[in-house]
């Protein structure tokens, strides 16, 4: 996992132009004290930062693996860490993202999970094991719309 500072100029940019899910969040990150970390498939191991944090675990890519294509140590650090657990299997959910965003900028770190419906119970009993006092929210598809 490859980590790097932002600079604020660029989070500026990307607050006003960037994905407009993800906008609360780069507002949310301009001012230095809170980590955005952006995990995708087979990345590696990557450290809990010592401030809040949002961390974006992305297994929504055209052929989702499920909990077994990440660092397992590494997520399931994630999820103690958090105060709130979100799990995404349908499409782009902009208020989750407002919520974490939020969350942050009160000192409280999140973790985003995004997959596909296909990995959503692999996901839900990984998380929900790693950290089984956390806010939790599912966000999934209408039965029969998979």
């Amino acid at each position: 996992m490859i980590a790097a500072a932002v600079p604020r100029a660029r989070l500026d940019l990307l607050a006003l132009t960037g994905s407009p899910h993800l906008r609360p969040v780069y507002a949310a990150m301009r001012d230095g004290r809170r980590t955005l970390l952006v995990v995708p498939q087979r990345s590696g191991a990557c450290s809990v930062p010592g401030k809040p944090f949002v961390a974006l675990v992305g297994d929504d890519t055209e052929c989702a693996l499920g909990p077994e294509a990440f660092h397992r140590p590494s997520v399931e650090r994630f999820a103690r860490s958090a105060r709130g657990i979100a799990l995404i299997s349908c499409g782009i959910m902009p208020g989750v993202y407002a919520v974490a965003a939020e969350m942050v900028r009160l000192g409280h770190s999140t973790l985003i999970v995004e997959t596909r419906p296909e990995r959503e119970a692999e996901w839900m009993e990984a998380l929900r094991a790693a950290a089984p006092k956390a806010a939790f929210l599912m966000c999934t598809t209408a039965e029969g719309t998979a």
